[in-house]
């Protein structure tokens, strides 16, 4: 029997992929191990759950010392800090890392599994929206985020290390926006807000007027969280030493075709109207190229735009990750 032992647990990606794991692991053989700082019912019913802060190097003592992989998504991210505290991302991303990886080393785990952010890449996309993987960092330094991104950044040099020194095999996803029904906490520049996501279904839900920002035709790629599980549970059986992969659909989504899915899917009897203000700032646009994790992990995403759409509302009627 494999022991996967998944970092980060009880968040939002976490808490999917427990499920994920979960409904294989009779056929694949799998225990599953599960940290995190916070408890919640429904990883603990589903797995062997140890509450542990990775920033403290004891509480990886009362572990099992026969791991086979750890999926790491410890880490702290902008989007759950109220205020601003730089020295988070230190001791979580990096101090955090580290022990990990000690961890690993320590008890000669077969594999493990980092979830990157794609900020460290993301300003190609102002001048080509296909992301590779191979692209180099770039970042604006003024950005309050850039702390963040660099932690991550270097936790990712520090594994890589780790991976050549003492033959850790390594699997590193750059993940952008994971889509799936949440009810997390969101902050940006360190104050709560509802992501954008959320406010559009809320206006579709009661057929409120929409209101689309700058240039309609912007595309984003919308990758669904199940399709990330997919990602990682086949790199956790994969035959190779090492990966790295964007994750994502490889497809665009226009921005008109996002909320139009959103009144599709979401709105009642009385549809919402499409209005258009292209003198608001434009939304993001970045599609991330998947030929690696194709290729290497036999990866194709399952879900279309509206199936994540429509799975997101069924999660949300199901409301069962607490």
């Amino acid at each position: 029997m494999k022991k996967i032992l998944i970092l980060g647990a009880s968040g939002a990606i976490g808490r999917y992929l427990i499920d994920y794991f979960y409904e294989r692991s009779s056929e694949w053989n799998i225990e599953l191990i599960t940290g995190d700082i916070r408890e919640n019912s429904f990883v603990k019913e589903r797995s062997s759950f140890f509450q542990m802060d990775v920033s403290n190097k004891e509480s990886f003592e009362q572990l099992p010392k026969d791991i086979y992989a750890v999926i790491d998504l410890a880490t702290f991210m902008p989007a759950r800090m109220i205020g601003y505290d730089p020295k988070k991302y230190i001791d979580i991303n990096i101090v955090g890392t580290y022990n990990i990886l000690e961890f690993c080393k320590s008890n000669k785990v077969d594999r493990l599994l980092f979830g990157q952010t794609f900020g460290d890449i993301l300003k190609h996309a102002d001048k080509d929206p296909l992301l590779k993987v191979d692209l180099n960092p770039i970042q604006d330094y003024k950005d309050n985020k850039s702390v963040y991104i660099s932690t991550m950044n270097a936790s990712v040099e520090l594994i890589k290390c780790y991976h050549s020194i003492f033959g850790i095999k390594t699997f590193i996803f750059r993940l952008p926006t994971i889509y799936n029904w949440d009810t997390d906490i969101y902050c940006e520049n360190g104050e709560l807000i509802k992501m954008a996501w959320q406010i559009l279904v809320e206006q579709a839900t009661k057929g409120e007027d929409i209101y689309v920002w700058g240039d309609p035709e912007r595309k984003k790629d919308m990758v669904y969280v199940k399709d990330l599980c997919q990602m990682f549970f086949k790199a956790c059986f994969v035959d190779r030493n090492y990966g790295f992969y964007n994750v994502g659909t490889g497809v665009g989504i226009s921005l008109l075709d996002q909320i139009k899915g959103i009144i599709s899917v979401f709105g009642d009897t009385n549809k919402s109207e499409i209005r258009f203000s292209p003198e608001m700032r434009n939304a993001p646009q970045y599609i991330m190229c998947i030929d690696e994790a194709k290729n290497e992990l036999d990866y194709s995403p399952c879900y279309s735009y509206i199936e994540m759409l429509e799975d997101m509302k069924k999660e949300r009627d199901l409301d069962r990750f607490h």
